[in-house]
């Protein structure tokens, strides 16, 4: 398949269009902009189809992590080359009310142990009530094992009221998810 095929010209940038983004771009996110509570978000995993994130959270403090260094320039300006089980070297508890975790578990992070640790790295450096958005790959080789039950641990399962859901599947061959927590 052709690049240009899967991409569209959206506020006069270039973007990924399957069918997760835009998922992602157009109902999430927005959803997340509108809410006066969220003013700083850690999104974990960078990469060039990223790049103009930093924008698309515009009036929101945006941080970005990724495992590898060569992400540093393409990400924004609050980025730091680090492995999301190690968020707490970086950041103090209660730093973020949103960390959006898409295409990092499975990708990665793919034992339960270490899907435990993201989750716990993760409810640590969230305010109590702040959200986690997980989007993962609900096929062999790429599903969260037992995502429901390392989540409990540390989050509640929340609506997020544009989709009026707990959680969304995209129309893809990978069945790519979304699934929001927040914190307790």
């Amino acid at each position: 398949m052709r690049l240009r095929s899967r991409l569209r010209l959206k506020n006069g940038r270039w973007r990924l269009a399957t069918p997760d983004r835009v998922m992602l771009e157009d109902v999430i996110v927005p959803e997340f902009l509108g809410q006066e509570d969220i003013t700083r978000v850690l999104d974990v995993g960078v990469a060039w189809y990223t790049r103009t994130y930093p924008r698309l959270y515009r009036g929101i403090e945006y941080h970005t992590i990724d495992v590898d260094p060569a992400m540093q320039r393409i990400a924004g300006p609050h980025h730091r080359t680090l492995s999301m089980t190690d968020l707490a070297t970086v950041y103090p508890p209660d730093t973020f009310d949103l960390v959006m975790c898409n295409g990092v578990f499975g990708w990665g992070l793919n034992t339960a142990d270490q899907v435990a640790r993201g989750l716990e790295a993760s409810a640590n450096v969230l305010r109590p009530g702040g959200w986690l958005v997980v989007g993962w790959n609900d096929m062999a080789g790429r599903r969260v094992p037992d995502l429901d039950a390392l989540a409990a641990r540390h989050f509640d399962r929340a609506v997020l009221p544009a989709a009026r859901a707990d959680h969304l599947v995209t129309p893809t061959h990978y069945a790519h998810r979304y699934d929001f927590f927040t914190r307790r």
